[in-house]
């Protein structure tokens, strides 16, 4: 039974290393994304429209 439960702990160490991992990376994406929301400049909609005009001479 010594092996068993010795493979048993082993085990839940490695899924909860994992896990600890999954979340710390989660917890680190987000902050970054919130952090980036903040901090990103809103574009203001300047109204940059290209006007085209007839310059020919017609005489």
């Amino acid at each position: 039974m010594k092996v068993y439960d010795k493979e048993i702990y082993e085990k839940q160490e490695s899924i909860k290393f994992t896990l600890l991992v999954i979340i710390v990376f989660l917890v680190g994406f987000f902050a970054g994304y919130i952090a980036n929301s903040f901090t990103s400049q809103k574009t203001a909609s300047d109204n940059n429209t290209v006007q085209i005009e007839n310059v020919s001479n017609n005489i």
